[in-house]
């Protein structure tokens, strides 16, 4: 059996391992390795809102639990766990300073406005179970660890956002399971950003949307990214997410984020829920005004077969969510159901073309894997979804990215850039190429992430993608019309290295060669030439 932590040892008042900590005690009492992420997160989450002062208890037992006496008298019960649970059963109550924590119910995976409910709720974390679970001498080490080890006051706001990753990462890899976790580097958002140019002036707002937001790292990130460098001050953010562990986490960090490390929150509206089958916002903000930018990774590969009838019934309706392709019979085309890539991608279209209804000028940048952009032959159905997809002009851009851009995979991938003033042309870029530097190493390499972009790598790609002329073998307009696939790599194609060789340099060389033979000749006892 592990040895219980020794409280004296964990008076550090800092930002520590936690997370192990907590584990070695999750360890103790059998819980399986693969829920682990699970509870040490539904910790962090409330200890993030408490050291925010989003929250009027903390984890000090011994000290009330941070409450008014007379208030504390309530809750009391026999011991701490009783007391503890007592307080999560009415965490309603004990909401302070929150911006954006009241939400329309539906966008919410409960009827319940409030989403301090969501803390200890089937969907999301069932915290009631997690503290159960726990005898009470144990959940009282657990309040130390995150009372001592887990100290978020001095942590930088703008890192909130990658506690998720860090805990997922670690947990993961001690359970052995390494799937599904593909995180979006910053450099990648910053390039994505970067490319879609905004300017301060002329946005009172900046309503930036990711329809498979996750913990809303890329909304936050980019977010970011035109607060600081296009000074766009009125930024709003909105996602939709189907898990309810990431949704509620996303709620949280944006609430305890800020943008100019002053204010508090960043305003935003996450919907729970599945994009495909129900989206929150395929009618726009609210039903009525629209998008200025869509940023999104969708999953790659994601199976939609559960969802098969759903999806189809949409696509025949009038006012589909989607973009809809037929065949030349007028039958419904939709993608193998076990590439929902494909799908995330009609949806965005769909959003595009409303935006061009509008007279809007939006932009887009989305992360695929290779197969969105070149799988299947001519006859395909995601050919045919391709072709209307280059059909609409709305592609503006295509970058092949280089291998070893996430953590747990090193698969090929592409970032597709949208515009909904429409094109006939679309810009095609490769950042692995032997004529320029357009990638870098990673300067904190991780697992399979080997790579990065640098600000230099950033600004030369977007003027790359932007520009109005073709570099050879970097980039290269093609149209867009009748156009069922693109291969970058053969479209731009490789410079020969013999290119870069002239006749008088071969010659040189070789003389060179000749010079070097005969003297080592001379030079060799064996046949006797002194």
């Amino acid at each position: 059996m592990t040895a219980i932590l020794d409280r004296t040892k964990i008076h550090e008042n800092r930002l520590g391992d936690y997370f192990w900590a907590y584990a070695d005690i999750l360890r103790d009492i059998g819980i399986n390795e693969s829920t682990y992420d699970q509870r040490i997160m539904a910790f962090m989450a409330l200890k993030l809102l408490i050291d925010n002062d989003k929250l009027a208890f903390n984890f000090e037992y011994e000290n009330n639990f941070g409450l008014d006496p007379e208030i504390y008298k309530e809750y009391k019960k026999e011991d701490t766990k009783s007391t503890f649970l007592n307080i999560i059963k009415n965490i309603e109550k004990f909401g302070q300073n929150l911006n954006y924590f009241e939400q329309d119910r539906k966008y919410n995976p409960d009827s319940s406005t409030n989403i301090l409910t969501y803390l200890n709720h089937y969907k999301t974390f069932e915290l009631e179970r997690y503290i159960q679970e726990l005898p009470n001498n144990y959940l009282e080490k657990v309040l130390d660890i995150y009372t001592y080890k887990a100290n978020f006051k001095d942590y930088p706001k703008e890192q909130y956002k990658d506690l998720y990753e860090a805990t997922i990462s670690r947990m993961k890899k001690l359970s052995g399971d390494l799937t599904g976790q593909h995180f979006t580097q910053k450099s990648i958002v910053h390039l994505m950003c970067e490319v879609s140019k905004f300017e301060a002036e002329g946005y009172d707002k900046l309503a930036i949307y990711d329809p498979t937001c996750g913990t809303a790292s890329m909304l936050m990130e980019s977010a970011y990214y035109f607060y600081n460098k296009n000074k766009i001050e009125n930024i709003e953010v909105y996602g939709q997410e189907l898990h309810g562990q990431a949704w509620l986490l996303a709620k949280i960090f944006l609430e305890v984020s800020s943008l100019d490390g002053k204010e508090q929150g960043i305003k935003n509206t996450i919907a729970y829920g599945n994009t495909l089958t129900n989206p929150a916002f395929a009618n726009g903000i609210n039903g009525g005004t629209s998008f200025d930018f869509i940023i999104a990774n969708p999953p790659f590969g994601v199976d939609w077969k559960h969802n098969y009838d759903e999806i189809i019934q949409n696509m025949s309706s009038k006012k589909s969510d989607f973009f809809v392709v037929k065949d030349e019979k007028g039958k419904i085309v939709t993608p193998k159901k076990s590439d929902g890539q494909f799908l995330f991608m009609q949806h965005i279209i769909n959003l595009m073309k409303s935006e061009k209804r509008r007279n809007k000028h939006a932009h887009a940048a989305i992360i695929s894997s290779s197969t969105l952009i070149s799988t299947g032959n001519a006859t395909s159905s995601e050919a045919m979804i391709r072709k209307a997809i280059f059909g609409t002009g709305f592609v503006s851009a295509v970058l092949e990215q280089p291998n070893a851009m996430f953590t747990n995979t090193d698969i090929s991938s592409h970032i597709w850039f949208l515009d909904s003033d429409p094109s006939e042309k679309i810009t095609i870029v490769k950042a692995d190429t032997k004529e320029e530097e357009l990638f870098s190493p990673h300067p904190q390499a991780k697992d399979k992430m080997k790579n990065a972009y640098s600000d230099k790598n950033i600004r030369r790609l977007a003027t790359l993608i932007n520009s109005k002329k073709e570099y050879k073998y970097k980039s290269k307009f093609i149209d867009s019309k009748d156009r069922y696939e693109i291969n970058i790599s053969n479209e731009i194609g490789f410079k020969d290295d013999a290119e870069d060789v002239s006749f008088d340099e071969l010659t040189n060389e070789l003389n060179m060669l000749m010079k070097q033979m005969c003297e080592e000749l001379q030079d060799n006892p064996l046949f006797g030439i002194k």
